[in-house]
């Protein structure tokens, strides 16, 4: 699998790893005359200056004898790896004649190329090059080579051999170090920040009891959000299978207390939403997520919850909520359109904290106890400004419905675009509900100018020529805001139309729970959406089938509502009890977490259809610049 790279966090952890290990397994030995700004190279990758420390490792090599050149050579190659800058690790790599290397040093010249492949996102060549015994190196360097390893099995999506090389790595740690708990932290993080599935009961017969205990709880983690009420007897169990397990140290602890957080509701709920009207549809599917959420949660002592009709007016809106305080309401989820929304916002305080499920306009927030939280569709295309920027795809063209929608996604994605450095070759509009979209493509492709030049060409030699119109090559994907029933239209025409080797980037717009629509149109479109409907199996998906076997008039139009609802009701007792989100937690809707003004921001999941179905993608974060700068696409040698 390609064009994926590591989650932030797992990435700030890995290469805090990585650069810490630099100092182990750079040795390089000694010399008259060198050994003073040998130890200044140390020095500076200690301070993490590492460019620095690549061009005092290469003017080193420039005067070194063949051996101690090979050495100073791939200390340059790895810090010019760890400082960013691929085309200098690269170029170093080239002058080192590996031939003459000792298992260690090639050892270490191996794990930066496999380093620098998974930042080219190329996971299968970097474990190309870690296909090396460990045996004969030193303990640091099999750790190194571990933690590189495990990084190219988790963009592949293969968590279980991920935990393995892990849990083998710590091995070869010191015992009771911040190596070993930072470890413990990769692992953690990286299995609770993405949804591939964990099949417990089909984990390798091989498998050590250390990462099994990892896999274990990570599933026990992800599920506790849908099935709240069976956690506390899932951990109880895999206290009993896993005594000695780090994580009972201080994360089992941890996820009982955050549980119990995340169990502990107001007495007396109030629930304002649009009862009459165009709005009764939405909000029935509101309610219901919502009412889903009560009973899985259950408890000996529920709150009582009471629905009031907000209408969809500022002043409406206003007199529900009053009517809820004065009948003692602790907690209020809603109102649900964005006028009401704006009318208990407009209020200079609040006797009673708010959960509203709309966003105010511009980013704004409300008076003191007043969050927000909706499904955004602003937020889906900002993210696939992130997630393109992140995979390398800097230089976009855009094809948009003139309509509302069509220019709400393009200024969110233009605008995150532009502020990560992207380039937007070209932008067209198209009219929703058509057929023949090639008068766009050929414009938004380059196509037009492409066959001009021909004409041109044609009338100045006074011949006619055997032509084919080429696309301009700068285009790296395409952005597409578009119907689910338009995209299936327009994504065949876009390979028809010279761009057959373009990605296709869209939103969760694209992708309805239908099973009678035939998706295979779609084949190479990338999306973000949802946990909730993105998951095949699993609680996320039995509740979600569950809710469709109930309701199926009302789910078909109105889906993602029912998880806005049941996202809400899990949001209450954080906000209620620590008013906000101060740790990112996983819901239905997305991966949750809080900004200073009280708006939830939701961080979505990614798939792309592939013959018709839906591939789930691992999760990709924006490159961090520090201790490595963004990920950029360098030559190979």
């Amino acid at each position: 699998m390609q064009g994926i790279s590591l989650p932030r966090y797992v990435r700030v952890v890995g290469l805090v790893l990585l650069a810490t290990s630099l100092a182990a397994c750079h040795t390089v030995p000694s010399r008259p005359g060198t050994t003073t700004q040998v130890s200044e190279v140390v020095q500076l990758e200690q301070a993490g200056k590492y460019s620095d420390a690549a061009a005092l490792n290469e003017k080193l090599a420039a005067t070194a004898s063949p051996s101690q050149r090979n050495e100073f050579l791939a200390g340059a190659a790895e810090d010019w790896q760890l400082a960013g800058n691929p085309t200098r690790s690269w170029s170093a790599i080239r002058g080192i004649h590996e031939k003459s290397l000792y298992p260690a040093l090639l050892a270490r010249v191996e794990i930066v190329k496999a380093t620098l492949y998974l930042a080219q996102h190329d996971p299968q060549s970097a474990l190309q090059h870690l296909k090396f015994g460990l045996s004969s190196l030193p303990p640091e360097l099999k750790a190194k080579a571990l933690l590189v390893r495990g990084q190219a099995h988790q963009v592949q999506g293969d968590l279980v051999a991920m935990v393995a090389d892990w849990t083998e790595r710590e091995t070869y740690l010191p015992v009771g170090s911040p190596e070993v708990a930072a470890n413990h932290d990769l692992i953690w993080n990286a299995l609770t920040e993405t949804h591939t599935p964990i099949d417990v009961t089909k984990l390798p017969a091989g498998l050590t009891p250390m990462a099994r205990g990892w896999l274990e709880l990570a599933d026990i983690e992800r599920t506790s959000w849908q099935q709240p009420d069976k956690f506390l007897d899932q951990i109880k169990q895999w206290q009993v299978r896993y005594p000695d397990h780090p994580a009972q140290q201080k994360l089992v602890p941890d996820l009982i207390a955050k549980q119990q957080a995340l169990t502990s509701f107001p007495p007396k709920i109030a629930v304002l939403l649009p009862l009459t009207g165009p709005y009764l549809s939405p909000s029935n599917a509101v309610r219901d997520g919502l009412m889903a959420a009560y009973y899985q949660v259950g408890g000996s002592n529920p709150p009582s919850i009471t629905i009031y009709d907000s209408g969809t007016t500022a002043a409406t809106a206003l007199a529900a909520y009053q009517k809820a305080v004065s009948d003692g309401a602790q907690m209020v989820i809603g109102p649900l359109t964005k006028d009401s929304v704006a009318g208990l916002a407009a209020q200079p305080s609040l006797p009673v904290p708010v959960l509203a499920l709309n966003y105010l306009d511009n980013n704004r927030g409300g008076p003191g106890g007043f969050y927000q939280f909706g499904l955004l569709p602003e937020g889906e295309a900002a993210q696939v400004a992130e997630r393109t920027v992140a995979e390398g795809r800097t230089h976009a063209v855009a094809l948009v419905a003139n309509d509302d929608f069509g220019a709400r996604m393009f200024n969110a994605f233009s605008t995150r675009f532009n502020e990560l450095g992207g380039v937007l070759l070209g932008m067209q509009t198209f009219a929703p509900k058509g057929s023949d979209y090639a008068p766009v493509l050929t414009q938004l492709f380059g196509l037009d100018a492409s066959q001009e030049r021909e004409q041109k060409l044609a009338s100045t030699i006074l011949m006619h020529m055997e032509y084919d119109p080429r696309r301009r090559q700068d285009i790296q994907f395409v952005f597409l805001a578009a119907s689910a029933d338009d995209a299936r239209t327009i994504q065949p025409q876009i390979g028809y139309n010279r761009g057959e080797d373009l990605p296709v980037y869209t939103t969760s717009r694209v992708y309805t729970l239908d099973d009678s629509v035939d998706n295979t149109t779609l084949n190479g479109v990338t999306f973000d959406d949802m946990p909730w409907t993105l998951e095949d199996s699993g609680s996320v998906a039995d509740m979600r089938d569950a809710l469709h076997k109930y309701w199926p008039g009302n789910f078909a139009n109105n889906s993602r509502l029912y998880a806005l609802g049941f996202d809400a009701y899990r949001l209450v007792p954080l906000l209620y009890n620590t008013h906000g989100i101060a740790q990112a937690v996983q819901g239905v809707t997305g991966f949750l977490s809080m900004d200073a003004n009280g708006r939830v921001h939701r961080r979505l999941d990614w798939a792309s259809f592939e013959d018709g179905n839906v591939d789930l993608l691992a999760p990709v974060d924006l490159p961090v610049q520090s201790p490595v700068a963004a990920v950029q696409t360098a030559p190979k040698p």
